[in-house]
């Protein structure tokens, strides 16, 4: 595929967290590769600040001043989002309009996870009135707003894995559930947590330039 760089999207690699340098790390050098080197797309594959812990207050911000910096119309970007830039994706998407978005091994909450939790991403289950955690939207703290961001963005692709080590299937569904998804949600057989490169990722950001 050949693409004038001047009227396609602007494509943001956002990496997961202890991802740094980005270019060394999984599968994101290769997907720059392909699509600046060999297609002519204009894209970003730059180190994140905060590599270890990935906070939404740090990444979402330096995720716009990318948007701002590198593309002329900063909503027409595609942000591909892995593991934790997956979730920076989303949060961005409730702010800023977003051409596309390509979610990879996204998950809906913190897992129990302490350090998950600090980053900010995910919600809460507050207590009822007996003490007991809700499961429920309703009783959830820094909900997800999934209206903003569908609002915000028309595109969207999510990719997972069954065999997931790390986010089982259902966080995964969740998301896709909230984002409304159907034929643009990718369950792939024994991908992991995306730490190889998978072709259809390319695939999915042609689709949207």
């Amino acid at each position: 595929m050949k693409t004038s760089a001047s009227s396609s999207p602007t494509v943001i690699i956002c990496p997961g967290n202890g991802c740094s340098p980005i270019r060394t790390s999984n599968w994101y050098s290769q997907l720059y590769d392909d699509l600046a080197d060999k297609n002519d797309i204009r894209c970003v594959c730059d180190d994140f600040p905060d590599p270890l812990h990935a906070r939404r207050d740090i990444w979402v911000p330096h995720m716009r001043s990318l948007a701002e910096k590198h593309a002329a119309d900063p909503s027409n970007v595609i942000l591909v989002g892995h593991s934790s830039g997956a979730q920076a994706a989303l949060r961005y998407a409730e702010l800023y309009p977003v051409h596309g978005i390509v979610l990879v091994s996204s998950t809906y909450s913190d897992l129990g996870d302490a350090h998950e939790r600090a980053s900010g991403y995910y919600p809460r289950n507050k207590k009822n009135n007996h003490g007991a955690s809700s499961s429920e939207s309703s009783g959830e703290s820094n909900p997800y707003l999934f209206d903003d961001m569908k609002k915000n963005c028309k595109n969207w692709h999510q990719f997972h894995s069954d065999d997931d080590p790390f986010i089982p299937l259902h966080e995964a569904e969740r998301i896709r559930d909230g984002l409304g998804l159907s034929d643009t949600y990718y369950m792939l057989k024994g991908r992991s947590h995306y730490f190889d490169y998978s072709p259809e990722l390319l695939d999915a950001v042609f689709s949207l330039c």
